[in-house]
């Protein structure tokens, strides 16, 4: 990993830190967390706090009342609900690749963030920590932001010529530069001081087993990509999946049948999905 700490240390502006992104996380994980806790771990942003009021206060979320401050907006909307407003709008700061790249980053954070949905659905349906796996899956390609700012058109071009030839793109990566965006993404994670458990999900996610304590949640991960590509691309199905997804689908113990419902689910919750995409 140290050729990968190097590559961190030599590029002049990494994608910034979700700073309070964590912090909310820690807390929701606690059922005792009021409020008011969590009002006042936002409140240490004020432009986060902003936008959030904002956002509460639009056509698609607002009430009757306007929301004037965060635990309002918490009570009329719930936990989950500030929890992905909060991961969408310090975590859509974070997916800027270069322009020189080729790397779009519009279309990648749409990705990330319906991967963190279908993460979600997985979550909540196998039992697992929803918000955790959430996060996972809106980081799960940060490294490719990494990539983009250290190697420029370069990798542009690799992740072209891999989508022409039908080829891996992480195994390209693998070939070309000795390490893949998911270790990337993972060892910058760690310099922001993220849980291991969240760590290892992105670092592991296209070899599940290999994840140890984490294979859960690098197997949702994998999954909710996958769920990700098959949504934003109808014409594909369940049928010939491939091995990684396979394995990642025996580790939860899901089907066909599950990753279908997942997709109606992403489909039902597509207009709040969407609005998210839109606070880049």
């Amino acid at each position: 990993m140290e050729a990968i700490y190097k590559l961190l240390r030599e590029i002049k502006v990494l994608p910034p830190s979700p700073q309070v992104l964590p912090k909310v996380l820690d807390a929701l994980r606690h059922e005792q967390t009021t409020l008011e806790e969590v009002g006042e771990l936002i409140a240490l942003d004020p432009v986060l706090t902003a936008k959030l009021l904002h956002y509460c206060n639009s056509v698609y979320f607002s009430g009757r009342e306007p929301v004037a401050s965060v635990p309002e907006a918490i009570g009329r909307v719930g936990f989950q609900t500030i929890f992905a407003l909060v991961s969408a709008v310090t975590g859509s700061n974070s997916f800027n690749p270069p322009a020189n790249s080729g790397l779009d980053g519009t279309q990648l954070w749409k990705h990330s963030l319906t991967t963190a949905f279908g993460c979600k659905f997985i979550a909540e349906d196998i039992g697992e920590e929803s918000n955790l796996l959430f996060t996972a899956g809106l980081l799960h390609d940060i490294g490719r932001v990494v990539l983009a700012q250290a190697k420029g058109a370069e990798y542009g071009q690799l992740l072209t010529s891999a989508a022409s030839t039908g080829a891996n793109p992480t195994e390209r990566e693998k070939a070309a530069y000795g390490f893949t965006h998911a270790e990337v993404g993972a060892c910058l994670m760690e310099t922001w001081k993220l849980p291991a458990l969240l760590v290892q999900g992105v670092r592991f996610h296209h070899q599940p087993a290999a994840a140890g304590a984490a294979k859960k949640t690098a197997a949702g991960v994998c999954v909710g990509n996958a769920l990700a590509h098959i949504f934003e691309h109808p014409a594909e199905n369940f049928g010939g999946t491939s091995p990684e997804l396979q394995l990642a689908m025996d580790l939860l113990g899901i089907g066909s049948r599950h990753m279908e419902l997942y997709d109606e689910q992403m489909q039902e919750n597509w207009d709040f999905v969407n609005a998210l995409i839109q606070m880049r």
